[in-house]
């Protein structure tokens, strides 16, 4: 997603580098939300969207995701609400690109990858349940806006990128979206208002390689920008309570 991203993209990390710091090795533990991205992309997408909220770059996948949550685990105050803002794979051929997704579940897609077929039933996996609550104010706010399809469910996490093999696996799981990050960020869940929004690129029919992606991506790209501000607004507002 370059050329026509770059500019925003240059854009959007200046501005997070003149708005609020990123956390430090030795650093004060923060009693501000946090909006935890995991690529440079989806980090200048919540920079431009939100310019006065921390946003913090994790790094793509399992990997990164279980550091960055035992790092930021020590750094934040308790009771920091902290959310995962970025792109992810939708599982159903009506998704479109730019649709938003918020968590009401985490759902680990790495356990049933064993499964060489998908009956009709449901796959039964291990999970994380997040607040239904929170999840709904998200999804509200997110409704006023921002221009797009907003929905609340489980997502999906998976440890490599999912091909259009793999969808109809993961679908049967009960999830509406797939990403690579949330589930791993387990340290953070716990104790604090957490939310995850992802915003649809790719899905049956649209492989993510695919030219039309680029595309997609923009439009992405755009509803990203559109809800870190609504979604910095709703995790104030708990962090206030």
């Amino acid at each position: 997603m370059t050329g026509l991203v770059r500019g925003t993209l240059d854009r959007g990390q200046s501005a997070g580098r003149r708005g609020a710091p990123a956390l430090g090795g030795g650093g004060t533990p923060e009693s501000t939300c946090v909006l935890l991205a995991p690529l440079s992309v989806e980090a200048a997408a919540a920079r431009l969207g939100a310019p006065r909220v921390r946003v913090e770059r994790i790094g793509m996948g399992p990997a990164k995701a279980r550091a960055a949550g035992g790092r930021l685990a020590r750094l934040l105050d308790p009771l920091a609400p902290v959310a995962v803002l970025g792109f992810g794979g939708g599982l159903s051929a009506s998704d479109r690109a730019g649709d938003l997704v918020v968590a009401t579940e985490l759902l680990d897609g790495s356990a049933s990858s064993g499964s060489a077929s998908v009956g009709p039933a449901a796959v039964s996996v291990p999970s994380v349940e997040l607040d239904g609550r929170l999840a709904a104010q998200v999804a509200g706010a997110l409704r006023a806006a921002v221009p797009s399809s907003v929905r609340t469910g489980p997502v999906v996490c998976t440890p490599r990128m999912a091909m259009a093999s793999e969808q109809a696996r993961l679908s049967a799981t009960g999830g509406l979206a797939c990403e690579m990050e949330s589930f791993w960020l387990a340290p953070l869940i716990s104790g604090r208002p957490f939310s995850v929004v992802r915003a649809i690129v790719d899905f049956p029919g649209r492989e993510l390689w695919s030219p039309s992606t680029l595309t997609g991506g923009l439009v992405a790209f755009r509803r990203l920008m559109m809800a870190a501000s609504a979604l910095a607004s709703v995790l104030g507002r708990a962090e206030c309570r």
